[in-house]
């Protein structure tokens, strides 16, 4: 009986420490951010390996900072202040005012988002941040007049709010000049001295320098330095760097200072963007309809007027595509039926992988409106061929008129992120600007000479005659190869994530 008893109580013991100190899933929807006392909706924190990560765009700006991207260094600079913190893509090497530092983990890119280590980012903004166990959320403070000053939630009591912060029921007490354990939703409650602070690292001018008074040359001059003194560094705007010298205070130039180093970075650049990126199909479903063959009909006809590729209607059949079909004979045809996806705006598109999802949406012969996220100006176009990406073409003089506006002036192989529509949904895609393969005017396949962008001689793939377009041009969405390799093209991958919301 006895040790029936101590077993009961060990069980409650354990349910009891269950329900005081939640254990997080990794990647746990039900954990929460709270910035400097308000709840943070819309960031969605996931817990990966140990570390918080949370969407860096959302969580700077929470903080009085901006966070923004770079596509060709794959880089997300955070800057708030006189701070500044750059991280590289899969990279847990981070420069903080220039000096390289360790992060606990890597930015990442999460259901399209660019995930930092909220703790991480938030000690190096001079913030800091604590774990409300009993809520499940990621609390970050910043100075309120000198404190650190926090606002009660429900449930909560004071040995509670003792534990989340490490400090005493008396210190709480103390600090806040209370005569009994009474608290109300919403009460502010001191909880310590609180001052923002600047991290200081060591540097050396690099050539004779001027001390500036301010971050530009605009300034007046506070001061000049020899090459090679010393200095520390306690904050970064821009292109300069904020030092204590030794003829006061004031800014340099980035060009004449050299920061000390502890580690380096060697790592090489992220290939997030030159792999396939997944894309959730689990809602997608294929059905079948019959088709009773006609005269003159093949696979590959039948294939174009129902906008799937004819191996996979030969599939589909247990035959190959060279088949030789027979008038009133019945095959199965595939139906992709592509639900709705939801997008992270309604200023974006769907992110559709092509092969799975999007050559379905957009089949050879599909007319839609293609809108530049930039300028919101547009035009009409088709598909007219294409079997790794759509080849497409403009229907007009003026769509192509429109079309070459928006890429400069020229046609360009640049990359730009549209909007396309069609049948009332709006896709995320990427649009290379130069129309190539084709002359204008020429019967459509017949061999011509000279076909635009230097592709020699061989068919004519410009279908739309009067157009003022030599040939087609290339239309990505996600996932698609290109012409050259039938690789994935790293730019046109990440001009689709930016149309699909990506931040």
């Amino acid at each position: 009986m006895q040790k029936r008893k101590i077993i009961l109580v060990l069980v409650v013991v354990v349910m009891l420490v269950s329900v005081a100190f939640p254990v997080w899933a990794e990647g746990s929807g039900s954990l929460q951010v709270m910035v400097n006392n308000q709840s943070m909706s819309s960031i969605s924190p996931q817990y990966v390996n140990g570390t918080i990560l949370v969407p860096a765009k959302e969580f700077v700006e929470a903080l009085g900072g901006t966070f923004t991207t770079d596509r060709v260094t794959l880089t997300g600079t955070i800057r708030q202040g006189e701070n500044e913190l750059v991280f590289r893509l899969d990279n847990s090497i981070v420069k903080q005012n220039g000096k390289y530092i360790q992060a606990p983990a890597p930015m990442k890119i999460i259901e399209y988002r660019y995930m930092i280590p909220a703790e991480f980012v938030a000690k190096c903004l001079g913030a800091e941040a604590y774990m409300h166990t009993y809520k499940n959320t990621l609390m970050v403070f910043q100075p309120t007049s000198g404190k650190l000053v926090y606002k009660v939630l429900s449930g909560d009591t004071l040995w509670i709010i003792s534990n989340v912060f490490g400090t005493t029921i008396s210190s709480l007490r103390q600090q806040n000049g209370l005569t009994s354990d009474m608290l109300y939703v919403g009460q502010s409650l001191k909880i310590k001295d609180f001052t923002s602070f600047s991290t200081i690292n060591p540097g050396l001018t690099s050539n004779y320098a001027t001390v500036f008074k301010g971050p530009g040359f605009g300034f007046s001059a506070a001061g000049y330095l020899k090459a090679w003194t010393e200095i520390s560094l306690v904050g970064k705007s821009g292109d300069w760097y904020k030092a204590i010298t030794p003829v006061g205070n004031g800014y340099l130039h980035y060009s004449v200072v050299h920061v000390k180093q502890d580690i380096s970075d060697t790592a090489t650049d992220s290939t997030y963007f030159t792999k396939e990126i997944p894309v959730d199909t689990t809602m997608d479903y294929i059905t079948y309809i019959t088709y009773t063959v006609k005269r003159g009909d093949s696979i590959w006809s039948i294939s174009q007027q129902v906008g799937i590729p004819d191996y996979e209607l030969a599939q589909a059949n247990g035959i190959t595509p060279n088949t030789t079909l027979y008038p009133g004979q019945t095959i199965k045809v595939p139906v992709h039926n592509i639900p709705v996806k939801k997008t992270l705006g309604p200023q974006y598109g769907e992110i559709l992988d092509w092969f799975k999802e999007a050559q379905y949406l957009f089949p050879i012969g599909k007319t839609g409106k293609f809108i530049d996220l930039e300028t919101g100006k547009s035009f009409m176009a088709k598909r007219t061929m294409g079997a790794n990406h759509a080849d497409t073409e403009t229907l007009t003089a003026q769509d192509s008129q429109i079309m070459k506006e928006i890429f400069g002036g020229t046609w360009t192989w640049n990359r730009r992120s549209f909007i396309l529509e069609v049948d009332g949904r709006r896709f995320a895609i990427s649009v290379a600007g130069m129309p190539h393969a084709g002359v204008d005017g020429v019967p459509y396949l017949q061999n011509v000479a000279n076909r635009s962008d230097n592709w020699g001689y061989g068919p004519n793939y410009d279908s739309i005659a009067g157009n003022g377009m030599e040939g087609h041009f290339d239309v990505y969405f996600m996932n698609c190869l290109r012409h050259k390799d039938n690789n994935i093209d790293s730019q046109h991958q990440y001009r689709v994530l930016t149309a699909g919301g990506m931040r």
